[in-house]
């Protein structure tokens, strides 16, 4: 009789086990997604800790926010998602896609970890709709070897030392090229105007996300400049087919020596050639007028349609821990964690690149904080494209883009 009893126990404790055992979905976007190894690691530590499991999909940069997009609209999406520091969480949240997430991070203990500036990215009405995961911001990657062999020992500082620094290196015939333009129909395009944007003085929003600022003196010069550096002066491989990844890894190859980059860049660059260890380094991108850079990365958001709200969030908490966080740190080196303790901790952090981003990040804008920023990063996009397929003069483009970001904003 015992016996029996203690089977029938052992079954029900079985049952149960079963019972409260969960299959989460997460959807990882973004140059992290490249690192599948990293994760596989990570979510089976997770798995064995929690006793749920976790089936992970992985997109890159340039196709993940229609993928994502599509399925909130539907109404299937993942259990836990990447999104943006872009604009994404003010966007979905602003269509009640999001679940409000204000209760769990009060009640988080890594909340007062997290850089203070990061907040506002996920943050719409009041309410926070996103845990910030890693962050970054965007830099002058650059390949050592190349500009020693052209004859510098530092990477340039002004556009007009850009400009002879890349056209001295740029041979097409032996496609070598001295910086990469991106050109592509993506956010890096965006991006990639926002840091000549900047450092030529100007502004992409007035200061209340209210109207546009791009079309000055200082937004034409940088769209001139930025498109000029592919038409022009032709150091760049065609921008129109390629963005930050495709650069990364052809400065990996001896193909590029500068493109924008970031923290992101370090162990992706290396696993594309791991002969390069050593030989590319980062530093503020060259300026106009003002040093400059546009702050980035990525959140962790629960969508509304997801059937385990509560086991996402246990997920990202875990994700987001200082102990995962330090050991995705020590075998990448890379990217930027959002937790201030990590990066005051992690001994990586003591080289010389990481100084550099430290000391540019303060400075670095965000993208604004919209429901409607990624309609205007659109526009952005198009106003590049348009100048660099010959379809308009950079007068002409930034006038049209200005009109239509005007639109966008209800102005």
């Amino acid at each position: 009789m015992k016996k029996a009893l203690l089977v029938v126990l052992i079954l029900c404790v079985l049952v149960s086990s079963l019972t409260m055992a969960k299959t989460l979905k997460i959807w990882i976007g973004g140059q992290v997604a490249e690192l599948d190894q990293t994760w596989d690691d990570i979510i089976s530590k997770y798995e064995k800790e929690s006793g749920n499991e976790v089936e992970v999909q992985l997109f890159g940069f340039d196709v993940y926010y229609d993928k994502l997009l599509a399925a909130l609209e539907a109404g299937f999406g993942p259990d836990l998602a990447f999104a943006d520091l872009g604009g994404w969480v003010p966007t979905f949240a602003a269509k009640d896609w999001l679940v409000n997430l204000d209760s769990q991070i009060e009640n988080w203990d890594g909340t007062d970890q997290i850089w203070p500036n990061l907040w506002p990215t996920v943050a719409y009405e009041g309410s926070l709709y996103g845990l910030p995961w890693y962050t970054d911001c965007r830099l002058l990657l650059y390949n050592k070897t190349m500009l020693k062999d052209a004859g510098f020992d530092n990477p340039p500082e002004t556009w007009e030392e850009f400009c002879y620094v890349a056209d001295k290196i740029t041979d097409s015939s032996k496609r070598t090229y001295g910086y990469g333009v991106s050109g592509t129909k993506s956010e890096v395009t965006t991006l990639g105007y926002m840091m000549f944007l900047y450092a030529a003085g100007g502004e992409l929003l007035t200061e209340d996300y209210s109207e546009p600022a791009f079309n000055t003196p200082e937004g034409l010069r940088a769209l001139k400049f930025y498109t000029d550096l592919a038409k022009k002066w032709e150091v760049s491989p065609n921008a129109l087919s390629y963005g930050e990844d495709d650069y990364r890894n052809m400065m990996a190859q001896g193909r590029v020596a500068m493109s924008v980059g970031g923290p992101w860049s370090f162990a992706l660059i290396e696993q594309a050639n791991p002969a390069i260890k050593g030989n590319y380094s980062v530093a503020l991108h060259p300026y106009g007028a003002v040093p400059a850079s546009v702050l980035g990365g990525w959140a962790l958001v629960i969508p509304k349609s997801s059937e385990n709200p509560e086991e996402a969030w246990g997920l990202a908490e875990y994700l987001t821990s200082y102990d995962t966080w330090m050991t995705w740190i020590e075998a990448n080196g890379s990217p930027m964690p959002v937790r201030m303790d990590v990066c005051a901790d992690a001994p990586t952090f003591d080289d010389e690149k990481w100084q550099v981003i430290f000391d540019t990040f303060p400075f670095a804008v965000c993208r604004p904080p919209i429901p409607v920023y990624p309609q205007v990063s659109e526009e952005i996009q198009m106003m590049v494209q348009n100048v660099l397929m010959d379809k308009m003069t950079p007068e002409e483009a930034i006038a049209v883009a200005d009109t239509n970001v005007r639109e966008i904003l209800g102005k």
